[in-house]
């Protein structure tokens, strides 16, 4: 009777002792969310996993804007580059334009200028 009496004794011990381990110093706040609270750790941890999250969505968004940015810069070189020859071809175009004219008057005689001018309404003023 003895042996049995100090047996579960020992038993009553040791369960005491299992549910007191399984409690830990946070006063019944596991690691996980016990009575509905979270833990000081798991604050901790979802604060710089937030933290973490927002950092890595800015690094996106730079890379992003970055990119955009390169292609701005190509997209603008190509239409300065296409403005220039734009600008060549008027000037060339101008200046065929003039050859043309200073040709057309070197084979015209007064008269034909005359004509012309007068069909335009340069004609004599009263």
């Amino acid at each position: 009777m003895k042996k049995l009496l100090t047996l579960a004794l020992m038993l009553s011990f040791a369960f005491a002792g299992q549910s007191a381990m399984a409690q830990g110093n946070g006063n019944g706040k596991g690691k996980g969310k016990a009575k509905g609270k979270p833990s000081f750790v798991d604050e901790k941890h979802r604060a710089h996993a937030e933290w973490k999250r927002d950092k890595e969505e800015e690094k996106e968004y730079r890379k992003r804007t970055k990119a955009y940015e390169k292609e701005d810069d190509i997209r603008g070189e190509r239409r300065d580059d296409k403005k220039r020859d734009d600008e060549r071809w008027e000037r060339r175009e101008d200046e065929q334009r003039r050859t043309d004219r200073s040709r057309r008057d070197e084979n015209r005689s007064i008269k034909d200028i005359i004509l012309d001018g007068v069909g335009a309404g340069q004609g004599q003023r009263n």
